[in-house]
């Protein structure tokens, strides 16, 4: 957004903008108090009127003394009616129980009076108060805070702006219609103010959003491509808005008057929904192009909670209004569990903005408050004592005047000493705000106040070149300096990064092992530079060195240290007064270079730690992508095998793992099973669990039934092609459907167990552990399966699943939990063991992984 603002008129009528919404705001919750917690001393509205005048809602009351709906209604109270003001007005005059008389005419007959008995208003539930507060008056004033806290801090960024126009009308839009009917019985004029605010906010809110979503936090480049979009989606709603605007802000004193585009609003009525809806459509067409398509990581995802945030405090708003816009019904007339929950989620808008902002940082708020914010707090507070005192004053005489036992001579008395108070009041405003001008924006307190805040400001930056500029910028600005430059460490020298006022900029490059850095390093303060002092320091430099530096014509170098270590350097040059650096000036800068150095180290860290974030991406990425090779190398089909049910599930405790188990289809009626676990974790434990897969199914296949023999070959294979502190622990077993016989080696590994009506078979034959040892033997060991009976194969993860005290889930609550789940298939048998362990572990990190195989014989 390209618009620039004058920084006295900008901050003058931030002030004077945050001065109404306070008063006006405020006055509105005091009245909305009053009805919640002295409900007996506020009447209730007793009818609104709509188009014409005529009566277009009204209470109970009203309908028993007599009036009707479509009425025409003349005066109240004896009063013309001429807008709602009217009405309002003489409503604040009454009290519940006052008898309040208005003169109607109906169907054109001639006018009657009715009188019509104010009641109190109702006495809410606490539920309803606390989603009354929530609503009217803990949203809004969420909003204005935000809305003037970023817009205080930065009051010369047209973002800062939109965001609180945003809010402003975000603020009065939850809020609906309910706390703008007490303003209409304010005083003539405030009331029309306020509602002309109200309804400028709510026709407003659809055309900020859209722009909100073009502009923040940076111009989103399908408006570059497509600028006219905007203008299409806003400008009818701009127009209807206007419109709607002046009808409700013109009904306030003359209904006449309001009767004049209400022909127009009819005739757009149908429109409306969608009108409302192309804005907020391309509020959300704009952010979603531009979480997809911005390079920085951190703006992506402070759009995605922008949008998930809008969604979920807007959604339901939507469909309440598509829902009435389609059956023709009125907010009021939908069903309360839908209303209520869709207008409690309001607030998460504002929310979600808030920690946007705040939290993610999507706008700087840390500054320190410029000079010229001070200046017109300052100024504009000695105005706003003395507008006050002023007013106190006019009223006070008003009231003495209007006394009737007041003499003459007395009142001409109290008024003569008034307006000599305020012509004394004047007179002191005026020095006060001299005394200002001298004592805290003289020249001389400037350059330490922007300096101060200057060593501030450069903790929060994390950037070099912005960094830079912002240092270099206020030190030349502040000190009237005519050259500066700004030398950065480069590999292992020091070369000019930034300069001003040098064409062009001097080119230098000086050693990390020079005398210079040598110098800055030893005395780490500023140096002043004397070429026709013998004495000094720049003396005891090289000829070369001294012939560099003399080309920026320094008068001062400031190092740039964090514990002896020089991040770069400054040379200022002489100032435009040709005054020396005072001892102040010397005092200042040190103090710039010291948070300068910090902001330098600061910089160089999170460019580490960025790079190593990437990095870490790309192998959590290279994880991944290993995690879904790895589990494609589990079973994906289980061949139908005749007599049984089985399943297998691995869930790895990191993104790879080293567990395996596999179902293999061996020629000759024979069905293998296998289940193993490889030493270690991570990457290591995948390549050989994927060595260990291999080899199985090339000695599966040769259809083998000498396990003991087929274990030896993989445990020689493996021996051979892994290090030599890799190792697993294996189980295969093969199973004969014809006779139910189930031959096994258990090579180390966590022995399976057959549950047989209450009893358990643990299958422990075969030998040490695969891949330790160069030769090893092994037995064969075989059970016969009867029908139901179920095997059980797990690896330790599993039973040495472990709860925050470090307790073991153990193998007696895997066969409890096997026990319970008689007759359930082997699918189901492994997620209650998983959801047992789970729950059983509790908090505590999955500490390896978790690998389960579950046959049932039928």
């Amino acid at each position: 957004m390209q618009i620039r603002f004058n920084p006295q008129t900008a901050l003058r009528v931030l002030i004077a903008l945050a001065v109404f919404v306070a008063l006006y705001q405020g006055r509105l919750i005091m009245d909305q108090f009053q009805t919640l917690f002295r409900p007996a001393y506020m009447p209730r509205t007793v009818l609104l009127t709509g188009a014409g005048g005529r009566v277009d809602v009204l209470t109970d009351a009203a309908a028993q003394a007599g009036i009707r709906k479509g009425d025409d209604l003349l005066a109240v109270n004896g009063h013309p009616y001429t807008g709602d003001a009217v009405l309002g007005m003489e409503l604040g005059k009454s009290r519940p129980g006052d008898t309040m008389s208005f003169r109607i005419a109906r169907d054109g007959g001639p006018a009657q009076v009715v009188n019509v008995v104010l009641q109190p208003y109702a006495q809410e539930t606490w539920g309803r108060i606390a989603m009354i507060l929530l609503l009217r008056v803990v949203t809004p004033w969420f909003c204005i805070v935000l809305g003037f806290l970023v817009a205080f801090q930065r009051p010369f960024d047209p973002l800062a702006w939109l965001l609180l126009g945003l809010m402003l009308s975000f603020s009065q839009v939850a809020t609906g219609d309910g706390l703008i009917q007490f303003a209409l019985g304010w005083e003539r004029g405030v009331s029309t103010i306020a509602v002309l605010f109200w309804a400028a906010c709510g026709a407003s809110w659809p055309i900020l959003m859209c722009l909100f979503g073009i502009y923040f936090p940076e111009r989103s480049e399908f408006d570059r491509k497509y600028p006219w979009i905007k203008w299409v989606v806003t400008a009818p709603v701009a127009v209807f808005g206007i419109a709607a605007t002046w009808t409700v802000v013109a009904a306030v004193e003359n209904w006449r008057a309001a009767e004049l585009l209400r022909p127009f609003l009819r005739s757009a009525a149908g429109l409306v929904f969608l009108m409302y809806s192309a804005p907020i459509s391309y509020f959300y067409t704009n952010i979603g192009y531009k979480s997809g398509s911005l390079e920085s990581p951190d703006a992506r995802r402070r759009l995605r909670l922008l949008m998930w945030g809008s969604i979920i405090s807007l959604t339901p708003i939507f469909i309440a209004n598509l829902i009435g816009a389609i059956r023709h019904l009125s907010f009021d007339q939908l069903p309360t569990w839908f209303t209520v929950p869709a207008l409690l989620l309001l607030f998460v808008f504002p929310a979600t903005l808030a920690y946007i902002i705040v939290v993610q940082r999507a706008m700087e708020l840390g500054t320190v408050v410029r000079t010229g914010l001070k200046y017109t707090l300052a100024r504009g507070g000695v105005k706003v004592v003395q507008v006050a005192v002023v007013f106190g004053l006019l009223l006070y005489i008003a009231e003495a005047a209007a006394q009737a036992q007041m003499n003459r001579p007395r009142t001409m008395i109290i008024l003569g000493l008034g307006i000599t108070a305020i012509l004394l009041l004047q007179r002191l405003g005026e020095r006060a705000s001299r005394w200002i001008d001298r004592r805290f924006f003289r020249e001389a307190y400037n350059s330490e106040q922007i300096l101060a805040d200057l060593s501030d400001t450069v903790r929060t930056i994390v950037e070099t070149k912005p960094l830079l500029e912002t240092v270099g910028g206020r030190l030349a600005q502040s000190l009237h300096v005519q050259k500066l430059a700004m030398l950065l460490r480069d590999g292992d020298g020091y070369e000019p990064a930034y300069a001003i006022g040098y064409t062009p900029p001097p080119s230098a490059r000086f050693s990390q092992d020079s005398k210079m850095i040598e110098t800055l390093r030893k005395e780490s303060g500023p140096l002043p530079v004397f070429y026709d002092n013998p004495m000094c320091w720049v003396h005891t430099l090289g000829r070369e060195e001294c012939d560099m530096l003399s080309k920026f014509e320094p008068e001062i170098v400031l190092p740039l240290a964090v514990k002896n270590e020089i991040h770069g350097f400054i040379t200022l040059g002489a100032k435009q007064s040709e005054q020396p650096y005072s001892s102040a000036d010397l005092r200042l800068l040190q103090s710039v270079a010291v948070q300068t150095g910090l902001a330098l180290e600061n910089t160089r860290l999170t460019a580490k730690v960025a790079s190593e974030v990437a990095q870490r991406e790309r192998l959590n990425r290279e994880i991944e992508i290993a995690g879904e090779v790895q589990q494609r190398l589990f079973p994906q089909d289980y061949p139908a095998v005749e007599g049984l049910e089985y399943a297998g599930y691995c869930r790895p405790a990191q993104g790879v793992g080293g567990d395996y188990y596999d179902f293999v289809r061996v020629d000759g009626d024979y069905f293998g099973i296998a289940i193993g676990d490889v030493s270690g974790k991570g990457i290591p434990a995948a390549l050989l669990m994927a060595s260990l897969q291999a080899c199985l199914r090339s000695q599966a296949i040769m259809a083998t039934q000498d396990l003991a023999r087929l274990m030896t070959t993989m445990n020689r294979l493996i021996f051979e092609t892994s290090p030599s502190n890799r190792y697993a622990t294996f189980f295969y077993g093969q199973y004969h459907p014809p006779t139910r016989e189930f031959s096994y080696v258990n090579a180390g590994h966590n022995a399976p167990m057959v549950f047989r009506n209450g009893d358990v078979i643990r299958l422990e034959t075969g030998g040490p552990v695969v891949g330790l040892f160069g030769a090893a033997a092994y037995e064969q060991g075989s059970v016969q399966l009867e029908p139901g009976d179920t095997l059980v194969g797990f690896t330790d993860g599993i039973s040495e699943a472990m709860n925050e005290a470090d307790d073991e889930f153990g193998e007696e609550r895997m066969i409890a939990t096997v026990g319970q789940c008689a007759g359930l298939c082997p699918m189901k048998v492994i997620e209650r063991l998983m959801v047992d362990a789970d729950a059983f572990s509790g908090t505590a990190p999955q500490h390896d992984d978790m690998t389960l195989v579950v046959v049932r014989v039928l």
